[in-house]
């Protein structure tokens, strides 16, 4: 399904982020006529791509960064587009920080989204992150070990970005359902299609340029992760993708998806669901069930152990274990994430493969 996107510019960096070997190259491909990507390898905690559709005199951006100065750094690279089609509209899929907090430097700007995804942007913020940043660089200086490797996982995760001068500036025109639009005679359609990886998910389909752009329901070498569900709703989004007529897919995190690639996230969801159903049967809990699969000889063949993040899987079980009804002891809200984090913690120190390195090691 890739269309040999050619890469035009970006920075020069010889590793990623978070200190890996790049899987490709960062920066800005031109992927169909007046049509990019930006591209951050390896698709890990905020390595997030970006869109941009040059209308011929507007552009539309799909997606901000985690942070001002990625975004800045971003659009510096995107001036050759924007000296001549300026961006005069920006896209959302949806409410994580990784695809909206640069929203502020668009502020004058009528920004799209869900209404879901409105609603849910506020769920978490700026200063709460930067707040877990420092107080993990405190606590992974303790001797408790269980503590320690979560502090040490969560410090490292936003170890890259700097939230202190993040304002939330929320999608000023929502929408439930599909919305299109026409930009100077390109018409872009967005589908609403979550709840599914959050509350409100969205893709971006060119029809006349054959180009998706898949938000997070897409994870490309990296491990995908369910905070809202349910599941089913994010394989319809995946064999939606497979529906377009798309030569180019830009997934939210990796490199450009292949027809097998979104096949292979069916494979993963399919999978999780068939052996921690069976864990449940035997009495496992949601933890003690993703662990199990996580680390089972029979998951480690599979081609998505390799993938950033396998432990992210903790956080799925939960979410399964809740769709299908089975009770679990949970804390309330954020509190409950930073459980479910925890969790990955623990499980990522014991994956002697997982990646980022850096994730798991003092």
């Amino acid at each position: 399904m890739n269309d040999h996107p050619v890469w035009m510019s970006g920075p020069l960096n010889t590793l990623t982020r978070f200190g890996e070997i790049p899987l490709f190259r960062e920066g800005l491909y031109s992927i169909a006529p007046d049509t990019y990507a930006w591209m951050v390898p390896n698709g890990s905690w905020g390595e997030t791509n970006i869109g941009l559709i040059d209308c011929g005199g507007e552009s539309v951006l799909i997606d901000t960064c985690w942070d001002l100065a990625f975004t800045q750094e971003m659009l510096q690279h995107f001036h050759g587009v924007l000296k001549n089609s300026p961006i005069e509209y920006v896209i959302n899929t949806h409410g994580d920080g990784d695809h909206c907090w640069g929203n502020q430097l668009f502020a004058n700007t009528p920004i799209i989204a869900t209404n879901a995804c409105i609603h849910s942007m506020h769920h978490y913020s700026p200063k709460s992150l930067t707040a877990l940043t420092h107080a993990g660089r405190v606590l992974k200086r303790l001797p408790l070990g269980s503590v320690r490797k979560f502090a040490h996982y969560m410090s490292s995760m936003f170890a890259p970005y700097d939230f202190s001068g993040v304002h939330i500036t929320p999608p000023t025109d929502g929408f439930s359902g599909q919305k299109c639009i026409n930009v100077r005679g390109v018409d872009i359609v967005i589908n609403e299609v979550g709840p599914g990886h959050t509350d409100g998910d969205a893709i971006v389909y060119v029809p006349d340029r054959k180009v998706a752009y898949a938000g997070d329901i897409l994870f490309i070498g990296a491990t995908p992760v369910m905070w809202a569900g349910p599941v089913k709703n994010i394989c319809s989004a995946l064999k939606q993708l497979l529906a377009f007529d798309a030569t180019v897919i830009v997934p939210g995190h990796g490199a450009f998806a292949q027809r097998k690639d979104v096949q292979n996230l069916l494979d993963y969801w399919e999978y999780l669901q068939e052996h921690l159903f069976a864990q449940s049967n035997n009495g496992m809990s949601s933890i003690e069930a993703a662990r199990f699969v996580a680390l089972s000889d029979d998951f480690n063949q599979r081609p998505f152990a390799l993938w950033d993040s396998p432990e992210r899987i903790i956080t799925n079980a939960w979410n399964l274990y809740r769709e299908w009804g089975i009770d679990q002891t949970s804390l309330p809200g954020t509190l409950g994430t930073m459980n479910l984090l925890r969790h990955q913690a623990t499980l990522a120190f014991d994956l002697n493969k997982a990646s980022p390195r850096v994730m798991r090691h003092f």
